[in-house]
């Protein structure tokens, strides 16, 4: 996967164990269908308390203890499995771990931990085989297949992670560490795809759409909008690379560029929705009519687009035609209900009609939402740093 990865992998992967030490810990008892002697279960006592403390030494004397009156107590090895992770000691954690799952070899937080043992070590196949034999145990430990997919990464099976992970994120578009993943993975493949055309044709436009769309992930838009340029260069007749670099220099704040790189995408493809509704973003100011009709015109090829129902009623609000912009804007609202740019117009939409109350529900949820994705992004910016 490349340095970037690995250097997050210890990071990720302590913050797993903390998730599987405290549920361990939790079902260290009668989880685990045994009845323990009352020397067993006190002890058992004074090592949880102890492992609570960060007393971890005194932790293992006593599991080991419990295993000495009790040799098939499963859940003294597992827990000892643990302490021994934790504390770097992997050869012991595996034996440990090991003897917990023949005693019982469907428990799923000792298969978990033996992986996560062999992902440290940078055994990625003992790490693949514990962690799928976890996922098959508990189908619903998504912790577990996120690093069942990073060993796959490691092992070079790509595609095989790639199926685990768009399955994750499809369960849970927010969940940071699966995008970090996935997105580490397509830019492994988008190198691997464009080593592969320069092989086949070093000359092809195709390398410049895949360097340019790479960097267009990373918001790295300048860049972006050279690579779409020396694409038109080669290959100046296909619509799509003037849509792409139209986009681009917008996001750069390059509208009389992007204006034109856009109307050049509509002559040679009239039926481009994207160039058309893009556009009329950009003609809303100066030419609020011309926007209305390029609006109309990406609806009427995709009648479901929001942002071209948003961008249309902006074009009616500063036409000065308000009450006709309200129905567009609260289909785009239907469609994405936390799109606060809707939220935003529709309140001037109703401000304008008069609807003073109803603007002032909108203004509110529009700053709720705002003050939201503020917050999800400072949080963001801690966790990177």
């Amino acid at each position: 996967m490349g340095n970037n990865f690995k250097v997050a992998r210890v990071w990720h992967v302590s913050r797993l164990v903390s998730l599987f030490v405290l549920f361990l810990v939790a079902c260290g008892n009668v989880s685990f269908c045994q009845k323990p002697s009352e020397r067993t279960q006190a002890l058992y006592e004074k090592a949880k308390l102890d492992e609570q403390g960060g007393q971890l030494d005194q932790a293992v004397q006593e599991y080991q203890e419990i295993i000495k009156l009790d040799p098939k107590l499963v859940y003294a090895y597992n827990n000892l499995g643990s302490i021994f992770y934790r504390q770097g000691r992997f050869q012991e954690a595996i034996k440990s771990l090991t003897h917990a799952t023949e005693l019982d070899p469907k428990l799923e937080p000792a298969r978990a931990l033996l992986g996560l043992v062999f992902f440290q070590m940078d055994d990625f196949e003992g790490a693949r085989r514990e962690f799928k034999l976890a996922s098959q145990l508990d189908p619903s430990d998504s912790n577990v297949k996120l690093f069942l997919a990073r060993s796959l990464v490691e092992l070079k099976d790509l595609r095989g992670a790639v199926a685990i992970l768009e399955r994750l994120h499809d369960q849970d578009p927010k969940n940071t560490e699966v995008l970090y993943t996935l997105g580490g993975v397509y830019s492994v493949l988008a190198y691997n795809t464009i080593f592969e055309i320069k092989t086949v044709d070093p000359n092809s436009y195709l390398i410049e759409v895949l360097l340019g769309r790479f960097a267009e992930t990373k918001q790295m838009y300048q860049d972006a909008a050279q690579h779409y340029k020396r694409a038109i260069e080669l290959s100046p007749d296909v619509s799509d690379l003037y849509y792409r670099y139209g986009h681009v220099l917008s996001a750069l704040g390059d509208l009389e560029n992007a204006l034109n790189a856009f109307n050049q995408a509509l002559e040679r493809n009239p039926y481009d929705y994207r160039s058309e509704w893009e556009s009329a973003r950009i003609l809303i100011t100066d030419n609020p009519e011309e926007a209305l009709r390029r609006a109309n015109s990406a609806l009427s090829l995709k009648p479901d687009l929001g942002d071209a129902l948003t961008t249309r009623a902006r074009a009616l609000i500063a036409l000065h035609r308000p009450q006709e912009a309200v129905g567009d804007l609260k289909k785009a609202i239907a469609a994405d209900p936390n799109d606060a740019t809707a939220h935003f117009q529709l309140a001037r939409a109703y401000r304008m009609s008069g609807l003073t109350q109803e603007a002032q529900m909108e203004d509110a949820i529009y700053e709720r939402i705002d003050k939201e994705a503020h917050n999800a992004k400072e949080q963001l910016l801690e966790k990177a740093h």
